[in-house]
């Protein structure tokens, strides 16, 4: 994720700069459990309005663009998303003769999902200098300075690169030098940190969707009976409150749930461990179960085992390696997990910055990833790999099978969709 602060050697990436606010939905009856094993996309459990606890409910997001025309699994990603979809500037973007230069221009570089799409960035610019593709890549990193990094950018522009992706520090702050790349005739695309411009591009995943597919999962495994305790990000992290909309949109449906509190994690299993010792002390009941933010299950799990409270069911929202480990050794039948992986974010928007280059022209201002939905102890072990342990503070990438805008799946966001170079 784009924008979380760096609070411990264990936070994970950061909160993204988007805005949500959503509306709950009608609830309804309660359905089993999942079966053991299970890992899901999420798409199979959406339906429509007055879907029973434990399913997720398709609302469009409006905008100019049609999205009727995509397959129903992409066209699902964006359920809920917390902006219009509009029509991309770039539809009628003409082609333009390679070797391409890219710049990346970065907010933030001190956590590891920051530091595993630098990496993997150039992982795959060096590849498509193989191929001839891309001659040269400029990077930046303003460390949270909006006016430095507006600085880096116009300092590309005025390089002559041919296209900049860039994780922005706020939705709006930079909109001005977005609108000089677009007169340049420079695309712009922002990975995991969507802006409202119209000249830019968005490569992004849909936070409240996310919140949603991980309670409904729950939902279902704890049989839509039971207190639950939300343990959130950062507070007034847009991405955050994103997900604790979807996290309540999906408990609404339930009558036998009730959320029983949130608390701010900020992303730190340290502190999320300090905030749930505070809770559990005082609030002797029993839980049904707690969803997080992401990458505070070792955390939470710690708080339970040390107060002598029972494990109850833990949804975690974009898992570290670790969190994982931990999970398939004391709660494998019971949790569910999604993901935000660095390395296809990036991987994205690369092949897209090259489309666009091509000419090959975007149908949308947001190309938006369905996050996944896994559950089940045959799914922790086909995700884990053999040198991940209870320890490990790596970013978990997406879990096999899991369609994370794959290449293959590129070209219905385009109206002339080409064939492009492979990434590594």
């Amino acid at each position: 994720m784009g924008r979380r602060r760096l609070i411990s050697t264990r936070s994970v990436a950061a909160a993204m700069a988007v805005a949500m606010a959503y509306a709950g939905m009608t609830a309804c009856a309660a359905k089993a459990g999942p079966s053991a094993g299970a890992a899901v996309d999420g798409s199979t459990g959406m339906s429509g309005a007055g879907a029973a606890c434990g399913t997720v409910s398709y609302r469009d997001p409006g905008g100019s663009a049609d999205l009727k025309s995509l397959p129903k699994d992409v066209r699902d990603g964006y359920n809920g998303y917390f902006a219009p979809i509009n029509e991309s500037v770039y539809k009628s973007f003409k082609s333009r003769k390679g070797p391409y230069r890219i710049g990346y221009s970065d907010s933030f570089a001190a956590n590891s999902w920051r530091g595993d799409v630098l990496a993997r960035l150039r992982t795959d610019v060096a590849s498509l200098k193989k191929a001839g593709v891309v001659s040269s890549l400029q990077t930046s990193n303003s460390n949270l300075d909006n006016s430095l990094q507006i600085q880096q950018i116009t300092s590309m522009i005025n390089q002559h690169v041919d296209a900049i992706i860039a994780i922005p520090n706020s939705p709006t702050a930079f909109n001005g030098v977005i609108k000089q790349a677009y007169d340049a005739g420079i695309p712009f695309i922002t990975v995991a940190s969507h802006v409202t411009s119209p000249y830019a591009i968005n490569i992004d995943t849909n936070y409240h969707l996310t919140g949603e597919l991980v309670a409904a999962g729950i939902a279902k495994i704890i049989k839509g009976q039971g207190d639950v305790l939300v343990v959130d990000g950062i507070n007034g992290s847009p991405a955050s409150a994103a997900m604790h909309d979807g996290y309540l949109a999906a408990f609404k449906k339930c009558p036998g749930i009730k959320v029983a509190g949130s608390l701010e994690g900020q992303w730190s299993e340290a502190t999320a461990k300090s905030v749930m010792l505070q809770y559990l002390s005082t609030h002797p009941g029993q839980l049904g179960a707690v969803v997080n933010a992401g990458g505070m299950t070792n955390g939470i799990l710690q708080a339970f085992q040390q107060t002598g409270h029972k494990l109850v069911p833990i949804g975690d929202s974009n898992p570290d390696e670790g969190s994982l480990v931990s999970l398939s050794k004391s709660l494998p039948d019971n949790y569910v997990a999604s993901t935000m992986p660095p390395e296809q974010s990036i991987d994205a928007a690369v092949r897209t910055a090259i489309a666009v280059l091509q000419g090959q022209g975007l149908k949308y201002d947001t190309v938006s990833a369905h996050p996944p939905q896994v559950t089940g102890a045959a799914a922790l072990k086909s995700w884990i790999q053999s040198d991940w342990n209870t320890t490990s503070a790596a970013q978990a990438p997406a879990p096999p099978g899991t369609n994370w805008l794959p290449a293959a799946q590129a070209g219905v966001f385009f109206a002339h969709p080409k064939p492009l170079p492979a990434l590594p």
